[in-house]
């Protein structure tokens, strides 16, 4: 069985890759959400690295920092890996914003 955050994310995703095929196919130029413009494309490309970047650090944060504090809780000496374990999930949000830089550069 899919978690509801996956089914949402397959959801958003198949409504944005349709927003932006199917007025391409059908609508006259001047009723497209989405022109075919380069620049919106780049737009669009730099938002999508950086929204999953952000959102795999925010369950990775998640799921590592709840899991450190309850391995703290047991065994204090164990903080300190837990905090770096942590920090290498955030840094999926700087290697997404990373990208998007790029991309729009």
């Amino acid at each position: 069985m899919r978690s509801p955050v996956s089914a949402l994310l397959y959801g958003s995703t198949l409504l944005l890759l349709s927003a932006r095929i199917l007025p391409v196919l059908a609508l006259p130029d001047a009723l497209q959400f989405f022109p075919a413009d380069p620049e919106a494309n780049k737009f669009l490309a730099a938002a999508f690295a950086f929204g999953i970047a952000a959102i795999a650090a925010g369950f990775a944060v998640g799921k590592a920092g709840s899991a450190g504090l309850a391995g703290t809780a047991e065994r204090p000496e164990i903080r300190t890996t837990a905090i770096i374990i942590t920090a290498l999930g955030e840094a999926l949000a700087i290697y997404g914003i990373v990208i998007a830089i790029l991309i729009l550069g």
